[in-house]
């Protein structure tokens, strides 16, 4: 998957947007690169942008292993925005095999999902993080 994210420490949150190919290994890869990460804090609030993703490869095991990994923990409020039926079944399937008590919705509006991540107020700049956050390494 081509994809960026950057982590923005004065509100807590991680941005991280895709597009093209959306592929279970560069999937876990952001999700370990996110645990290593030294400016990264489990209770972190996450914005997802998938609106340019086209393609999803990614088996119902891979996100299940994704599901186990993901270094947020309870009360992280983390918001997918996707475009396509794929993307949003697949962050569907992802939603419900998290065990841990994380808040996790999947949208087709970003707008809604800025609201209630409390967030609003800041689209323009956190539009612009994301076009503009480094790329997510490679696995």
């Amino acid at each position: 998957m081509p994809g960026s994210f950057a982590i923005d420490q004065t509100r807590s949150a991680v941005l991280t947007r895709g597009w093209g190919t959306l592929t279970g290994r560069d999937l876990l890869a952001h999700a370990r690169t996110l645990a290593a990460d030294p400016r990264f804090h489990p209770h972190f609030c996450q914005l997802v942008d998938l609106r340019e993703v086209t393609t999803v490869d990614a088996s119902s095991a891979i996100i299940r292993e994704l599901a186990e990994v993901s270094p947020f923990g309870a009360g992280a409020r983390r918001a997918i925005v996707v475009s396509t039926d794929v993307a949003y079944g697949m962050a569907r399937m992802f939603q419900i095999l998290r065990t841990t008590p994380d808040e996790i919705f999947v949208f087709r509006d970003m707008d809604a999902a800025l609201l209630w991540l409390g967030m609003a107020e800041s689209k323009a700049e956190l539009l612009s993080i994301l076009k503009h956050a480094p790329p997510i390494p490679s696995a």
